[in-house]
């Protein structure tokens, strides 16, 4: 997610704090060579997460909808990370209670999933993915009214700062933004800040690998079904198409895997720090392959909104080593 990029360990994004990163000590320093190896590694997921979100737009130009995207990235996906843990021998049965508990989360999974994939076939890609990123500010301020954290100065600061880009974003002039792509975006964040918060109260310090497949098992049960309703599942009618249609789901596959990788070489806090390398990604990739510019001031409003995001996880990662 998310696959999420998300509030699961699959989404997309970003800043995943449900397992915190034990306080550094001289007999637990992360080698070098290894932590290196990880920031690479959650760079390419983070960049994997924004091309997944650029083919999407591609094939949707040449005749694939949100929920045949949808549909096909999620099996994928769960069929991916099944073979993973199978591999890794990481046990996947879960009590009834849990089981339960993380196929309800699933159904918010798809649910943003949805709203995010809708949003990149109405808005630019680069616009749907800056505004998505802003559930890593309203998860942390979720956290703070629901009791889970503390409100800090830095966070009061990132909250203004991303909010005042965020305007400068969309401050496109003559243009005409689609107000439901942003609207769908805006729920993307929103549905996946409340997966966030619940996620974590579940999953606390357990591995949350196994959980996140009953998520997607349930997303894509629930795509499936929606497929089944409306009575089709359209695919891209040119080459072109047909390979951004495929690479959506290849490179959501990949993300998942180096995101894992990447978290148990640097950990959680450290991994979500980088994946805020998406949205970067994503303007590029818009500008490259979509041919969606953006205006300067828009430019300025996007730097503002990713560093408001880098500022409140940098904050974040150094109040949990010094705790």
């Amino acid at each position: 997610m998310p696959l999420c990029h998300s509030g699961i360990v699959l989404s997309g994004g970003a800043a995943d704090d449900k397992i915190r990163d034990d306080p550094p000590s001289p007999c637990s320093e992360i080698p070098l060579n290894r932590s290196l190896l990880g920031v690479l590694l959650s760079l390419a997921a983070a960049a994997s997460f924004a091309m997944n979100s650029t083919l999407a737009s591609i094939a949707y130009d040449n005749g694939a909808t949100p929920l045949s995207v949808a549909t096909y990235r999620t099996m994928l996906a769960a069929v991916v990370l099944f073979v993973i843990l199978r591999l890794w021998r990481v046990p996947i049965l879960l009590s009834p209670r849990r089981r339960w508990q993380a196929l309800g989360l699933g159904f918010l999974l798809a649910i943003y999933s949805f709203g995010l994939l809708g949003a990149v076939g109405r808005i630019p890609v680069a616009l749907a993915v800056l505004i998505f990123y802003l559930y890593p500010l309203l998860t942390a301020v979720g956290a703070w009214v629901t009791g889970q954290e503390r409100m800090t100065p830095s966070l009061a600061i990132a909250l203004v700062s991303a909010f005042v880009g965020l305007g400068l974003v969309l401050n496109t002039g003559r243009v005409e933004l689609d107000g439901i792509g942003i609207a769908m975006a805006v729920g993307a964040a929103i549905f996946n800040t409340t997966l966030v918060l619940l996620n974590r109260r579940m999953v606390g310090g357990t591995d949350s690998r196994p959980i996140s497949l009953y998520m997607l098992i349930c997303a894509a049960v629930l795509f499936g079904a929606a497929d089944l309703f409306v009575g089709e599942f359209p695919l891209p009618q040119t080459a072109v198409g047909i390979a951004a249609f495929l690479g959506v789901g290849l490179f959501y596959a990949f993300s998942i895997i180096t995101f894992f990788v990447a978290i148990s070489m640097i950990g959680p806090i450290r991994n979500g720090i980088f994946m805020n390398f998406e949205p970067v990604t994503s303007v590029f990739l818009g500008i490259v392959l979509l041919g969606q510019a953006l205006a300067p001031l828009q430019f300025l409003g996007a730097a503002i909104v990713i560093g408001a995001i880098v500022f409140a996880a940098l904050n974040k990662a150094g109040a949990v080593k010094t705790s």
